[in-house]
């Protein structure tokens, strides 16, 4: 797999796509996608978790190739921890932060 996931568009082995050709693209945008995202504050210290899936599928209209994959499926999330240094008679409020994410791809 090679491509990536937003904005919706991909290359799936087999599938090639001219740049600037979108409206001839060998894949169509998504309408099965979503997302959700929930954070959680604790004094100085917040976390939020994310999760997104996405599925494309191939207009068989425009591809030929029947052995290039029907659908690709992307399932995703990350989660980040911030740290909010406290600094007396400052207007704002520096932070630091690290965040780690997977993804898993399948074109069934």
């Amino acid at each position: 797999y090679n491509g990536e996931i937003l904005p919706f568009y991909t290359k799936v082995d087999g599938i090639t796509k001219e740049t600037g050709k979108e409206k001839d693209s060998p894949l169509t945008r998504s309408f099965i996608a979503g997302g959700g995202a929930f954070g959680y504050k604790m004094d100085d210290i917040r976390v939020d978790v994310e999760g997104l899936y996405s599925q494309l599928t191939k207009d068989a209209t425009v591809v030929y190739d029947n052995s290039a994959a029907d659908s690709v499926a992307a399932f995703s999330g990350l989660v980040n921890v911030y740290y909010d240094i406290a600094i007396e008679d400052m207007p704002i409020t520096p932070y630091v932060g690290v965040g780690v994410g997977a993804a898993y791809i399948s074109n069934p």
